[in-house]
């Protein structure tokens, strides 16, 4: 069993690098609007709706590990935005790790890092707009960007995520220049030398 994050700013590519990966990989995508948007379509992006986009994934996760001999995959592929400064989102990611560690499965942490005008610039993409309601409205998702980008930290220090998480396989990448099957390349390739 694998449980693979994809952690990055808002724009970096996770949904799109996690589409790709899928595709190499006996794993589902579940990125991270899937269900924030499943309640905001009737509650707004309100605090309910994030608590409840919450507990869905902390539940299927749990109903993942306990299912393994029934379930579809063997992994999944979860994208989700990291503010590093916060010890309540390290703390989210102790409590979703805890669940795979302790069902034997193989963690792995991939980062990605792009510069600002690239995010500014993927923010826009026809992908993204298809698949996240919410980012339709280019002027709030644009300043949504800029503004968790000045409030919040959302890569990691060097070293940082292998210290705090001693469990998971540790990767960050700078995929500014990559196409996202590039990157998942990247990570298909890192992930097999790991299991050997």
């Amino acid at each position: 069993m694998d449980f693979i994050i994809l952690a990055g700013p808002q724009a970096v590519g996770k949904m799109t690098v996690g589409q790709a990966l899928e595709k190499k990989l006996d794993a589902k995508l579940l990125y991270n609007h899937q269900t924030i948007d499943l309640f905001a379509d009737f509650l707004d992006y309100t605090a309910e709706t994030f608590r409840l986009s919450e507990l869905v994934r902390t539940e299927l996760f749990k109903a993942f590990v306990e299912n393994k001999h029934t379930n579809k995959v063997k992994g999944i592929i979860f994208t989700v935005v990291v503010a590093f400064d916060l010890e309540s989102d390290w703390q989210v990611l102790k409590e979703w790790l805890a669940l795979f560690h302790k069902a034997n499965a193989n963690l792995y942490f991939v980062e990605l890092e792009a510069n600002l005008n690239e995010r500014l610039s993927r923010n826009k993409h026809e992908d993204r707009l298809k698949a996240k309601p919410s980012k339709r409205n280019l002027a709030f998702s644009e300043n949504e960007l800029l503004t968790s980008y000045e409030k919040h930290r959302l890569n990691s220090f060097e070293g940082e995520v292998k210290n705090r998480l001693p469990m998971v396989h540790y990767l960050k990448l700078n995929n500014t220049e990559q196409k996202p099957e590039e990157t998942a390349e990247d990570i298909y390739q890192w992930m097999k030398g790991v299991k050997k």
